[in-house]
């Protein structure tokens, strides 16, 4: 039973990091019906933020955490001028193509940057744990779901009890309605990949103390997001909550108690037959053209 609650709290803390890469990935979606194939990169990029703030900088952690966040947010707005907007008229399939290409880039400037060597950034909570019915749980761990919490709810708020966040939700709901509405679009657009930065960022500081950072690291990570949110619902921001801590969960009870070769096995079957037998995931919604 110990080993249990222990593997069910690590899998929380995983299926944390890839909810709120799912997050992101699905704000951009339904604010731009941009599929983002970057995202894994995005969170890569946010634990090397990390890395470069931490360890190379020497910052103490508040201040380093804060200037990577700043970092991403900054990205996120580059990322909207450079890539998005001189694209916006193209294709659906051209944005694609053109975040996978930034992704790959990413990837490549991380490796030159850093070099192929993983760095361990550590935690806040270096160190400590906690004893619940005999299982020993890491702090960091803990304190991933309950921060991913506390953020889902802050982002609810955000979205619904703020201008921007109904702005926002106008937006994905009907581009050119909100704008005959007065609505500053483009201003608006810009602030979900903000928010999408911002939440790879935090997924990237979180997961850094518990995989090692590797610029490779990526790829799995969109992988993962991309499967939480077919199972959670495509376009459904409570299905990439459910969609991310499904994954996770299953990841790590999948590798401790069955073997770690069929971990990724579970999780993308587990996708396949959601696209098979409801391929609108757990939450999702009859497809809708957008106006």
């Amino acid at each position: 039973m110990a080993d249990f609650i222990q593997l069910s709290i690590n899998g929380l803390a995983l299926g944390s990091v890839y909810a709120l890469a799912a997050i992101g990935f699905v704000i951009v979606y339904s604010a731009t019906g941009v599929v983002n194939f970057a995202s894994g990169q995005f969170v890569m990029l946010g634990t090397f933020a990390g890395v470069a703030m931490l360890i190379n900088g020497g910052l103490p952690w508040p201040v380093g955490y804060v200037g990577a966040l700043a970092a991403m947010a900054l990205f996120g707005a580059l990322f909207f001028l450079v890539v998005y907007l001189p694209l916006r008229s193209s294709p659906v399939v051209t944005i694609i193509i053109g975040t996978v290409a930034v992704g790959i880039a990413l990837q490549n400037a991380a490796q030159l940057t850093f070099g192929s060597w993983p760095f361990r950034l550590q935690s806040p909570f270096e160190g400590m744990t906690i004893e619940i019915a005999g299982a020993v749980i890491t702090v960091h761990a803990v304190a991933v779901v309950v921060g991913t919490g506390i953020l889902i709810g802050l982002l609810w708020l955000l979205l619904h009890r703020t201008t921007i966040g109904i702005g926002m939700r106008a937006v994905a709901q009907d581009v050119k309605a909100a704008r005959l509405m007065g609505l500053r679009v483009n201003g608006l657009l810009a602030f979900s990949w903000v928010l999408a930065a911002l939440l790879a960022g935090i997924a990237g500081l979180m997961l850094g103390p518990m995989w090692f950072a590797d610029v490779n690291m990526g790829d799995p990570i969109a992988l993962k997001a991309f499967a939480a949110t077919i199972i959670g619902g495509f376009g459904s921001l409570p299905g990439a909550i459910a969609g991310g801590l499904f994954v996770g969960l299953t990841e790590v009870l999948g590798a401790s108690y069955l073997s770690s070769a069929y971990k990724d096995l579970i999780a993308f079957g587990a996708m396949i037959a959601f696209l098979l037998v409801r391929p609108q995931g757990i939450f999702g919604e009859r497809i809708q053209d957008r106006g």
